[in-house]
């Protein structure tokens, strides 16, 4: 354990046995790391002998199924509320914990965040100044290295020798299996070693795969997003000689585009549903299908929907070069057409980020195809300069080398002389 995660565990810590009670909130939508590191921030806090609720404010059959059945699993034991439970719940004593999350509007409470005492963070999501949950430094810790919260929750629940389950072990280790594919990006030694701690605590590996499979119906969304429909409509128009029958052609919902770069082109693909592109999603819908892009299909993947009425949502992901949070962080910088028809009162929202091979944004417009081409134009400069970066770091070193063995000749003409 870092000295830094060490400090921020005891100020969590100290902060919760100070509190009068203690909430735990993930993202909208939480999937199995936010409700992974839930659990285990609030067996941490049943231990310390404090109250503890965990705040899932989504209905409960829009979860991902997984979700829906650990938090079956844990209700009599864990106690789970709703946003408006937590406004008659809190008080100015009460300290809130956000988990896999750092950005204020990707929250349930983010209107009521002055309702506690106290904030504090657990993520590895980049931050944003504009839209980070605003708390001092020492009650925040965002690593960007670590794979997942649930692999932060876990270091300090081990490092407090606090006593959990298996389940729970299973928990936190389906939250590193997914936000690591199943170990196949964002691992590092700590990762494994993690883990390698969850399997000796009894975490079941056959039995984390098994929350991850998925019904028929999240299949056939995930899939119909990503290919469309392949078919031929007959359809029938108004002709001078009377109605005529007319073959419609559905168009597919991947764009896919081939970048040249130094390693090669990787292929970069863009998904919406292009025949339908008002439907709403779930961001976790979105997610599974940028990683079913990456498996066979592209080298980078960003795949767009409306997560609500006025928003849009994306997410992305890179196994090559190119640096998907890195173009997801320009969405703050740019301002998209909104429904003129929508509330002043409504936030408008405009923000991204992530790592460079696993990212994810929001943006509040009305039209998601002029979003797909700021992508589209991003993704292509992007990489264009870090290929021309690649090939300055290359020639740099040749070009010193070739310096010094101009100044060695001149030395060697000199003392023939």
């Amino acid at each position: 354990m870092t000295n830094k995660l060490k400090n921020f565990k005891d100020e969590l810590v100290n902060n919760i046995n100070q509190a009068s009670q203690v909430f735990v909130v993930g993202h909208h939508t939480p999937d199995y790391d936010a409700i992974g590191a839930a659990i285990g921030i609030a067996t941490l806090t049943k231990v310390l002998k404090k109250p503890v609720y965990i705040i899932v404010n989504d209905p409960r059959q829009t979860l991902d199924q997984g979700v829906q059945k650990i938090i079956e699993e844990t209700e009599t034991t864990y106690h789970y509320i709703n946003l408006e439970e937590f406004r008659n719940y809190a008080d100015k004593n009460s300290l809130l914990i956000t988990v896999d999350v750092n950005k204020q509007y990707l929250t349930c409470v983010q209107d009521d965040l002055d309702k506690v005492g106290k904030i504090m963070i657990i993520d590895h999501h980049q931050e944003e100044p504009d839209t980070t949950i605003k708390t001092e430094n020492k009650n925040k810790y965002i690593n960007e290295t670590s794979s997942s919260a649930s692999e932060i929750v876990t270091q300090i629940l081990n490092s407090k020798q606090i006593r959990y389950s298996k389940e729970i072990a299973k928990y936190l280790l389906a939250g590193i299996v997914l936000d690591t594919n199943r170990f196949q990006k964002n691992t590092t030694a700590t990762t494994f070693d993690t883990t390698k701690k969850l399997l000796s605590k009894g975490a079941d590996y056959e039995a984390v795969n098994k929350l991850f499979i998925s019904n028929f119906v999240e299949d056939r969304v995930t899939y119909t997003l990503i290919f469309g429909r392949k078919e031929v409509l007959q359809d029938h128009v108004s002709t001078e000689e009377g109605i005529a029958p007319q073959s419609v052609f559905v168009e597919d919902n991947t764009f896919i585009e081939a970048y040249s770069q130094v390693i090669g082109q990787p292929t970069v693909s863009f998904t919406i549903k292009r025949d339908q592109p008002d439907m709403l999603y779930r961001q976790d819908e979105l997610a599974k299908a940028a990683d079913k892009m990456m498996q066979k299909y592209a080298d980078a993947s960003f795949v767009l929907g409306y997560v609500s009425e006025t928003d849009v949502g994306i997410s992305a992901r890179s196994k090559c070069q190119i640096n998907v949070g890195k173009i997801m962080s320009l969405l703050e910088k740019t301002s998209f057409t909104i429904n003129p028809n929508l509330p002043a009162s409504s936030p408008v929202i405009r923000s991204g980020g992530g790592n460079k091979t696993m990212a994810g944004g929001r943006v509040t417009t009305n039209d998601i195809f002029a979003v797909e081409n700021f992508l589209r134009k991003a993704a292509l400069e992007i990489t264009v300069s870090d290929e021309v970066e690649e090939t300055q770091k290359i020639e740099e070193p040749v070009q010193l080398v070739q310096k010094r063995k101009k100044v060695k000749l001149r030395k060697k003409a000199r003392v023939t002389k």
